[in-house]
C-alpha cells in the first residue's frame, strides 16, 4: 500500500508542477502587454482621394474620401486592420462610362509601428475588395479585388486618444482606373 502512496504522491506533484509551468508561461506575457497598453483601436478619418491613371476625362483626385479603422494588436509594434472606406465623386464626375461614381472598400492588412518621441508612424500593406457605382450604360455597378499600400502617424492627445493622419494607395483592376490615392486625417480611440 505504500508504492501506491508514493506513486499518487509523484503524480500530485508533477501536476503541480505542469500547473505551474502554466502559470509562468502565463506571466511571460507580461511584458508584451506593458508595450501595448491597448488591445484594439478604432479610428475615423476624413480627406480627399481620386484616380491617378483615369483616361479623358480626368475627375481628379479632389474627391471626397471617409474611412472608418479597426485595428487588433497581434504583437508589439503590429496591427491587423480592417479598413472600410469610400470615395464620393461630384454628380458631374465622370470615371469610364460612369457618370457620378462612387468606389467603396472593404480591406484587411497588416501595419508595423515605429515608436517616436511624441508620435508613432506606421506602414502597411493588405488585401481589399472595392465596388465601383454609379450610372453607366453598362450597368450600374462593378467589383474587383485590389491591393493597398500606405503610411499613417499618429499623434497622441490623451493616453487613449490620438490625431490620426494617412497616405494609401490602391491598386484595383478596373477598366476605368487602377490606381487610386488618398490623403486623410482623423481621430483615433484606444481600447
Amino acid at each position: 500500500m505504500r508504492r501506491v502512496g508514493k506513486r499518487a504522491g509523484k503524480t500530485e506533484r508533477a501536476g503541480k508542477i505542469g500547473w505551474l509551468m502554466i502559470l509562468a508561461l502565463g506571466l511571460a506575457t507580461g511584458p508584451a502587454r506593458a508595450v501595448e497598453p491597448y488591445l484594439v483601436t478604432v479610428g475615423v478619418l476624413g480627406g480627399v482621394g481620386g484616380p491617378l491613371d483615369a483616361d479623358d476625362p480626368d475627375p481628379g483626385n479632389s474627391q471626397r474620401a471617409l474611412e472608418l479603422q479597426l485595428g487588433l494588436i497581434t504583437e508589439p509594434r503590429t496591427l491587423l486592420q480592417l479598413r472600410l472606406g469610400k470615395i464620393d465623386f461630384d454628380e458631374a464626375d465622370r470615371l469610364g462610362d460612369f457618370l457620378a461614381p462612387e468606389i467603396e472598400y472593404a480591406t484587411l492588412s497588416g501595419e508595423y509601428r515605429f515608436y517616436r518621441n511624441f508620435y508613432d508612424s506606421g506602414i502597411f500593406l493588405g488585401l481589399g475588395g472595392y465596388r465601383l457605382t454609379g450610372t453607366s450604360s453598362g450597368g450600374n455597378d462593378k467589383t474587383a479585388l485590389g491591393l493597398t499600400a500606405g503610411v499613417t502617424g499618429e499623434f497622441e492627445i490623451v493616453s487613449r486618444f490620438s490625431v490620426l493622419g494617412q497616405i494609401s494607395g490602391h491598386y484595383i483592376d478596373f477598366d476605368e482606373a487602377q490606381l487610386f490615392a488618398t490623403a486623410m486625417a482623423g481621430l483615433s480611440i484606444k481600447f
